[in-house]
């Protein structure tokens, strides 16, 4: 992994010196029926597993940044095993990360099997990253205001991180995660619920556009997210310290906002025309930003706001259109701090959230040999 003077990662594969991953593995004294009766809780995992990271951890230099980190718990009386892999975001996106792990069960299955692999073929997945700039048409229109402030200005703090090696950022992030006054809530909706859920936003709209299952998914979310965090976000930020470096390091795009603002990463393989990149293995997601009034997320949670929610959540997936994925990679590549922009706009600003929804990834069909996971989480 290389970074470039203007601060962008490029990967760069060099044969006769590979980048091997990190491979730890630790036996657990917990057998699988007590992972499995505390719901694969990660905290009962023994001292010493490495669990996965959203961030590149090293040193000042590249090259002593492990692009890959697997570990291997082994449960008591040989009852199961416990994957953890981490695969950096600069190589794969969720897509890539499907298809890696899908070929390597393919690898090991056929081993289990017959102790040979050599009749597999090759993968089908493209690792060649030009393709996708071959694939993405050149802007023809001047850019849109949405995607012109998509991501606020530049700040001190984002030029910072753009400027610093990928490690030692990856190793700032993690201290700050490590601090961080997090909650961790899983939550079941059936797909009976859904379908009700689906079926009520269609029945109050007054238009004919297709309400998709996510759209009703982003839309509960937002609104559970913003009415349980708004009203103590607002009176802890807006006083004292935290209000100085909210003031100093985002200016005036944090004052006041009237709309709360939902992020998702929408892939892009299937929206460019004879894009071909079915099979893309690197990062084709652009952002799409659903914005709600936040005066109707902090009204009792009804039906009508549901599918307000949601209606938003559609039309902005419609926006997403030929022209608006070379305007986002175009204004993406030229500026060095554009994707830590919104990790440093988060830390201080409560009306923002960005989701990322692994639903349609096939991980529970990933067999390595043994019978698929009964269990995969983030």
């Amino acid at each position: 992994l290389r970074q470039v003077q203007t601060g962008k990662l490029e990967v760069v594969v060099d044969s006769d010196n590979l980048n091997i991953p990190k491979f730890t593995e630790v036996q657990s004294s917990i057998d699988f029926d007590k992972y499995e009766a505390a719901n694969f809780n990660p905290a009962l995992l023994p001292t010493g597993a490495v669990k996965p990271t959203a961030f590149l951890r090293g040193g000042f230099q590249e090259e002593n940044i492990k692009l890959a980190d697997i570990c291997i718990v082994r449960l008591k009386d040989c009852g199961g095993v416990v994957l953890s892999v981490s695969i950096a975001h600069a190589v794969v996106d969720g897509y890539g990360f499907n298809l890696f792990m899908h070929r390597w069960a393919e690898i090991n299955k056929k081993l289990v099997a017959d102790n040979t692999a050599t009749d597999l073929g090759v993968s089908n997945a493209v690792c060649n990253r030009s393709i996708l700039q071959k694939a993405v048409p050149t802007p023809q229109e001047p850019c849109l205001s949405v995607l012109h402030n998509m991501y606020i200005p530049s700040s001190y703090l984002s030029r910072l991180f753009a400027w610093v090696s990928p490690g030692i950022r990856g190793t700032i992030f993690d201290s700050i995660h490590a601090f961080a006054d997090i909650s961790i809530s899983c939550f079941h909706v059936s797909r009976e619920t859904l379908d009700q859920l689906r079926q009520s936003v269609k029945k109050n709209s007054s238009t004919n556009l297709r309400i998709s299952d996510n759209d009703v998914l982003m839309a509960a979310i937002t609104i559970a997210y913003a009415q349980s965090i708004l009203k103590h976000e607002s009176e802890r930020t807006n006083t004292g310290l935290a209000s100085w470096l909210k003031s100093a390091f985002l200016g005036s795009s944090s004052k006041n906002p009237k709309n709360f603002v939902t992020a998702e990463a929408a892939d892009i393989r299937h929206r460019i025309p004879n894009g071909n990149l079915e099979n893309y293995s690197g990062n084709s997601a652009i952002s799409m930003m659903v914005h709600s009034p936040i005066e109707l997320l902090q009204i009792p949670a009804s039906s009508e706001a549901l599918t307000q929610v949601a209606l938003g959540v559609r039309k902005s997936t419609n926006e997403i259109t030929s022209e608006y994925i070379a305007q986002s990679i175009h204004e993406a590549e030229s500026e060095s701090d554009f994707v830590f922009r919104p990790l440093v706009h988060n830390t201080f600003v409560a009306e923002r959230m960005m989701v990322t929804n692994l639903s349609r990834f096939t991980f529970y069909t990933t067999d390595f040999g043994w019978g698929i996971p009964q269990f995969v989480g983030p």
